[in-house]
């Protein structure tokens, strides 16, 4: 069944960047570019044949700095050299590909792209891997405003990821990136079900999580900062989330640059934040950076349609 939701989905964007290069490294915008070129020029020095991790590699470089058209060939060029190779490979490659088709609004591709990951991930009974399809189908089913399947993935994916969150047993099959991610695409359906406060305690735990794993000056920290003073504003504790808001804000600037898509779209909710709190000052402040961040000319390759972020919120 669809809902009509509208709650912040373009701050699904991020999710991408915590699952390629973004998340689990300290990779700020001024030296993306710099990651771009060097495995440009090392895959002029590798013969085509063996090429595939590398064109999987220059793909998630250009998914994480919004530049989709050079992700899509990259990944393109990555599936065809790895078609015959390792399943698992194969199935991250497809699942990679499918979060960016997310990202643009394609949902049609990106669809059939995680339903064959996932198949492949059953067939070789990745614990791990499952989970992870599962959070990118949440993903896709909010894009789609299908909140209660998204909700239904999401807590698939929770539950075999992050199995202390219900006191049972630790694992170790999940990495600490797929399990905030987890805890994130589920706080994110809570969200576009309206329950803010069920949202927080899972935010909490992948605050927690994301603190303990890395430095404070970070993506994943400054992300999480920023979605849990989302949560913290539609609960009504408006001083907790201008504390939040402005922290996450500030380090996914420094993180991902102006430019990029997570980054105005979490700027515009802070904004009105601002505004309905009647924090004037700061508003405009907030605006002005919003408007030199989407100034013409400034070379980015926009997503198609609608940012995720700008479809869960507005209205």
């Amino acid at each position: 069944m669809k809902h009509v939701c509208r709650f912040p989905m373009a701050l699904l964007f991020g999710l991408a960047w915590m699952n390629g290069a973004g998340w689990a490294q300290d990779v700020k915008a001024t030296t993306m570019t710099g990651e771009i070129r060097r495995y440009e020029l090392l895959m002029q020095e590798t013969p085509a044949q063996n090429s595939g991790a590398m064109w999987w590699k220059l793909a998630m470089l250009h998914q994480d700095a919004a530049q989709y058209r050079d992700a899509e060939h990259a990944y393109g060029k990555a599936l065809e050299l790895l078609k015959t190779g390792d399943r698992a490979t194969l199935a991250n490659v497809m699942d990679g590909m499918g979060t960016m088709y997310v990202e643009t609004g394609w949902y049609v591709k990106a669809e059939a792209l995680e339903r064959n990951a996932l198949a492949l991930r059953e067939a070789q009974n990745d614990s791990a891997g499952i989970g992870v399809s599962w959070m990118h189908l949440a993903m896709l089913s909010l894009g789609k405003h299908e909140v209660a399947d998204a909700a239904r993935y999401a807590e698939l994916a929770a539950d075999r990821l992050v199995p202390e969150r219900k006191g049972m047993a630790h694992t170790d099959a999940a990495t600490p990136e797929q399990k905030m991610t987890a805890l994130i695409y589920l706080s994110l359906a809570r969200c576009a079900q309206r329950d803010f406060s069920a949202a927080l305690p899972e935010l909490a735990l992948a605050r927690t999580l994301a603190r303990a794993s890395y430095p404070a000056q970070n993506f994943p920290v400054a992300y999480i900062d920023f979605l849990s003073g989302y949560a913290q504003w539609k609960s009504g504790k408006n001083e907790r989330a201008a504390e939040l808001m402005k922290t996450g804000t500030a380090g996914m600037e420094a993180q991902l640059g102006w430019g990029h898509p997570t980054y105005i779209s979490a700027m515009k909710q802070y904004e009105a934040f601002l505004k309905r709190t009647r924090r004037n000052a700061e508003a405009a402040e907030v605006k002005a950076k919003i408007d030199r961040a989407t100034a013409p000319q400034r070379g980015a390759d926009v997503a198609r349609g609608e940012t995720m972020l700008d479809k869960v919120a507005s209205k």
